[in-house]
């Protein structure tokens, strides 16, 4: 029996309650700031309701799925990700069929057209919207960690391990950025592929996949006109705030209107329809000019805490499919975050992503407490699983 076999589980349990405390604060800052964000409309507690009621769903889906075994996600793997591949499959037909445009009938009531992609699928006219998208960001990473289990040291084989591992990797991220939706199949793609290395994949069979990867991810955006807008707006001084530039150009001024300290809560003014979507894509500007520069700076050391803690999770997991799902999760809401942060400071182009566990959105909410709740689970059974093998 090796040290660290011995510390399980009483010396290491701070780090899942760390990380629920961490979760929860992030969660109640997201209500907040939720609140904030649209307190000047005439629906002013609306965004910060469904921010309530997905909060409380997700909390009770936390608090069930973290005191469960998570090797229960391993035999769930292959159906949770195979209906995911369905959803998405479909809403990349309808995408395909009726590019930038409304579906006809019945099907354009079951996948709606909405911000120039089609990306939702809905069971009833004018019922709630799901991004399938957003639930791939756990089902993908508990399928590919559950194949990497499975393949053992033949993960490091390429053509017996490593294809096998990323083609449905490349198989969601494809689909996804039919819809069109670029920056979310980026994150998918870094998510599962964070998986399978963390699993024990070769970094030169990883490195392999860069330069297609950037010139696939090049080659959709030069055939988007809209995307080509954004990376020139990208590329423009911040000074020159030109149309399509509109949105950087009033985040970053919301992050200079809040200084250190902020102008308080509630009291922005980039939300009073200058900055769109400041509820969701352009919160963490919401955060910069209500809470300032040290808002900002609390709000970042949480998300490097939950890191912090999700990755010490994953290395001292009892198994490969442990470790592997754990660091997937941890990059997916590290990564999400980091996106989000370089968006609304214009360290790169504009993209829809979101701020885990902060920006409005229920699916997005529920999917990271669900992420949370299973790293929870990990943390919990370590040494558990010790105690039996020994």
């Amino acid at each position: 029996m090796t040290s660290s076999e011995v510390r399980h589980p009483g010396e290491l349990r701070w780090e899942t309650r760390l990380l629920a405390v961490v979760t929860g604060t992030l969660v109640a800052l997201g209500i907040a700031v939720c609140y904030a964000a649209g307190s000047y409309r005439s629906d002013w507690f609306s965004e910060a309701e469904q921010q309530v009621g997905s909060a409380i769903v997700g909390g009770v889906l936390f608090l069930i799925v973290s005191r469960l075994d998570y090797r229960i996600w391993r035999r769930m793997a292959r159906p949770i990700f195979y209906a995911t591949l369905a959803g998405l499959g479909l809403i990349a037909m309808v995408a395909v069929l009726w590019r930038r445009a409304e579906a006809p009938g019945v099907i354009g009531v079951f996948f709606p057209y909405l911000n120039g992609s089609h990306r939702w699928i809905r069971a009833w006219e004018g019922g709630p919207q799901i991004q399938i998208a957003a639930i791939a960001r756990v089902t993908l990473p508990v399928f590919v960690a559950a194949v990497a289990a499975d393949l053992g040291r033949r993960i490091r084989d390429f053509r017996a391990g490593f294809v096998i591992v990323v083609r449905p990797v490349l198989a969601v991220a494809l689909l996804v950025a039919i819809q069109p939706n670029l920056s979310m199949a980026i994150l998918l793609t870094i998510t599962g592929l964070t998986v399978a290395f963390v699993a024990g994949v070769r970094v030169s069979h990883l490195a392999m996949l860069g330069l297609p990867a950037v010139a696939g991810a090049a080659g959709m955006m030069l055939l988007s006109l809209e995307r080509m807008d954004r990376l020139r707006a990208f590329l423009a001084p911040a000074v020159d705030c030109i149309p399509v530039q509109d949105q950087v150009c009033d985040s970053l001024i919301g992050f200079g209107n809040g200084g250190l300290f902020g102008l308080g809560f509630g009291r922005g003014t980039q939300k009073l329809g200058h900055l769109a979507y400041g509820y969701s894509d352009f919160i963490l500007s919401i955060v910069g000019e209500e809470w300032g520069f040290l808002g900002v700076v609390f709000l970042v050391a949480l998300f490097a805490i939950f890191c912090w803690m999700g990755f010490r999770i994953a290395r001292t997991a009892p198994d490969l499919f442990g470790t592997a799902l754990a660091g997937g999760l941890t990059a997916m809401v590290g990564i999400g975050g980091f996106m989000h942060a370089a968006v609304v400071t214009k360290l790169m182009p504009a993209t829809g992503l979101t701020l885990p566990f902060i920006s409005a959105g229920r699916v997005a909410l529920i999917i990271n407490l669900l992420a949370a709740g299973i790293l929870v689970s990990i943390g919990r059974e370590r040494g558990r699983s010790r105690r039996r093998r020994e």
